[in-house]
């Protein structure tokens, strides 16, 4: 059955009325996203790429070591009747180490002590005690002496110890022969030059920079860690310096090897380094604000620059030194100032 009109038209009108309402009530969440929108800019300090020449360095790890080291024998088998020196003792040419007792003394002075002790008789404790005097005042002892100036190092025996002849009695060295042997990997060592200037760090010393010169390189390759070995000669120029070196101190070596001209640094915070394949990348901000990932390699850095290599930055760009973490390409920035 058909409705009449004057029905029908009501009808129009709620429903028309509704859907001007609903439409009314969108509105608000349509400016809602334009805020959103407007709040995605992410406010970032920036830095500028600056052009300048690199001083190109090769790092390498390694460790102190002494030209002059050398171990101290028995000359003789006998009996250490005298210890002079211990670890750490600085000792001259010509110092007396130890002083060894013959074993033939030994048994000399060892019969006449048995012979005093089973004496009976006045006369004969008179005639033992005779020739352990003079077994005393004759034995037949050895001195061991230093042959160069140095420091003990180590001591393998004990005073009162009985030992071998050729038996090893000290280590000794010589503290202002010591050196820094760097492991150069194999692929650096062609550009590193004999009187090249270096520097040494060391975890146990910090803030302290030892200088030195390369005074030669090894032709030998260690085939295990592909590495050669150069050994680093430490200026004399600072003798308080030198002092705190020892032997078998880890360090790190920065070899000078030359000049990169033009080379281009931007602030050391500007760098963004992928843990996972060991990548970087920097964050520009383009002529529009947005911003631009760009993946770099990175040259020679110390505590506060860093030089990068990219086809894609410039001497004079600007470059998002804070709140560059985790952005992504075309995200609108606004500069703080």
């Amino acid at each position: 059955m058909k409705k009449p009109y004057g029905m029908v038209l009501p009808f129009f009108l709620i429903l028309f009325t509704s859907l001007f309402i609903d439409g009314c009530r969108q509105k608000p969440n349509d400016d809602e996203g334009s805020q959103s929108a407007a709040k995605a800019i992410v406010i970032v300090k920036v830095g500028t790429v600056s052009e300048r020449d690199a001083i190109v360095i090769v790092d390498a790890m390694g460790k102190t070591d002494a030209l002059r080291k050398e171990k101290t024998y028995a000359p003789i088998t006998g009996r250490i009747v005298a210890l002079k020196v211990l670890e750490g003792t600085e000792v001259k040419t010509g110092d007396v180490l130890a002083i060894i007792q013959t074993k033939e003394s030994e048994a000399t002075i060892l019969g006449a002590k048995s012979m005093l002790n089973t004496a009976v008789t006045t006369e004969q404790k008179s005639e033992a005690e005779r020739i352990l005097n003079l077994a005393q005042s004759t034995q037949n002892n050895v001195h061991v002496l230093a042959k160069f100036d140095g420091i003990v190092s180590t001591r393998s025996v004990s005073e009162g110890e009985l030992v071998a002849e050729n038996a090893e009695l000290f280590t000794i060295v010589d503290l202002s022969t010591i050196d820094f042997l760097a492991d150069v990997a194999l692929r650096d060592v062609s550009s590193v030059r004999r009187g090249a200037h270096a520097s040494v760090s060391f975890q146990s010393i910090p803030e302290k920079l030892f200088p030195a010169i390369v005074d030669a390189v090894n032709p030998q390759t260690d085939i295990q860690s592909q590495t050669v070995k150069v050994r680093l000669q430490f200026s004399n120029s600072n003798n308080s310096l030198r002092s705190l070196l020892r032997t078998e101190m880890i360090g790190t070596a920065q070899i000078t090897t030359g000049i990169r001209r033009h080379a281009l640094f931007i602030p050391k915070t500007a760098l963004l380094r992928n843990d996972e394949d060991n990548s970087y990348s920097v964050v520009i901000i383009t002529a529009d604000s947005l911003a631009k990932i760009i993946p770099v390699t990175v040259g020679t850095s110390d505590e506060f620059v860093s030089e990068i290599r990219s086809d894609q930055v410039r001497s004079g760009m600007m470059i998002v030194t804070e709140g560059n973490y985790a952005l992504t390409d075309s995200t609108r920035l606004s500069v703080a100032r």
